[in-house]
């Protein structure tokens, strides 16, 4: 039987007028996948929307004005008690951006700590975790460039994401796992909860001397489950954008002249396009090959575009 395949949008469902034809054919339709939405309250989650019109599964969770009030019900969820878990803000800088209080951090990292525990929950209690083959978690900003490569070149005992956009961690914004790493993967917050204090000694025994970022933090806690060695990489097939009108938390991004709106991470675009030119073949499918010289020629290409070696 044909693997089955769920994609996943986390955060919102947003510029779908610039995304969703790309998206459809280089990702849904490319794995004849189901769609579901774990995304917050919007005046934009309507049938107008292309990624709420298709979605097989809508879970929308409250825009908290200070997402610790959302950390909180996690906790009396799962625990049946609020503690004094907010001391992990002690852990600089901006890995729980959105949450406010003492040691507040910036951004708004901390809000996809939560989203991704929801998304757990739903997964979960609705027994969704059972019934797909692969998962991919995404987001729905993205333009992408080619087809996304077919997931039975992608091994299911490892854990994929794009190469790029680390920030001495892994990006966050792509990943394709199966059920058996759903909850290694998305279950940020239980530390956070459940041991804030040895959490606190912990991160700071593994990196005593740098902020934290998001990326770094799910690097952490997958080398904490002995689960880093897992990981594989995948081309960067896509790139983020916006329109001026499109709500942003971070990137503001940069206008371009080609495409006529914001492109939120310049570098996303350079990667793609070399996906683009070097690594796809006539017929149309993405190259892979062995991680090691995969990795070395992504760099490569990406220190040669960005050093105007190449066009």
């Amino acid at each position: 039987m044909k693997p089955k395949t769920l994609v996943i949008i986390l955060g919102q469902a947003r510029a779908d007028r610039l995304t969703w034809d790309s998206f459809k054919k280089n990702v849904l339709d490319a794995f004849d996948a189901d769609l579901a939405l774990c995304i917050g309250e919007s005046p934009e989650n309507t049938p107008s929307n292309q990624y709420w019109a298709h979605a097989t599964y809508r879970w929308v969770v409250p825009e908290y004005e200070d997402f610790g009030d959302g950390f909180d019900q996690v906790q009396l969820d799962r625990y049946g008690k609020n503690t004094e878990w907010r001391q992990v803000l002690t852990v600089p800088d901006q890995w729980l951006g959105g949450i406010k209080g003492e040691n507040e951090h910036p951004g708004s990292a901390g809000i996809l700590v939560y989203l991704k525990a929801k998304l757990l929950e739903f997964l979960e209690q609705e027994e969704i975790s059972k019934k797909y083959d692969r998962y991919v978690i995404t987001r729905s900003d993205f333009i992408w460039e080619v087809p996304h490569p077919k997931l039975d070149r992608l091994d299911p005992d490892k854990i994929w994401i794009p190469y790029g956009e680390f920030y001495w961690g892994v990006t966050d914004r792509h990943v394709i796992l199966t059920s058996n790493y759903l909850r290694p993967y998305l279950d940020l917050i239980g530390p956070i909860l459940s041991e804030p204090d040895q959490l606190i000694r912990q991160m700071q025994a593994y990196n005593s001397k740098s902020n934290w970022n998001h990326e770094q933090y799910i690097l952490f806690r997958l080398r904490s489950q002995d689960l880093d060695k897992k990981i594989r990489f995948l081309p960067y097939m896509m790139y983020s954008v916006r329109e001026e009108t499109t709500p942003t938390r971070w990137a503001e991004g940069e206008f371009d002249e080609e495409l006529g709106f914001l492109v939120k991470y310049p570098a996303e675009k350079i990667r793609a396009r070399l996906t683009q030119k070097y690594l796809t073949q006539k017929s149309g499918e993405v190259v892979l090959m062995p991680d090691f010289l995969f990795r070395w020629v992504l760099k490569g290409l990406f220190s040669m575009k960005v050093r105007g070696w190449i066009s």
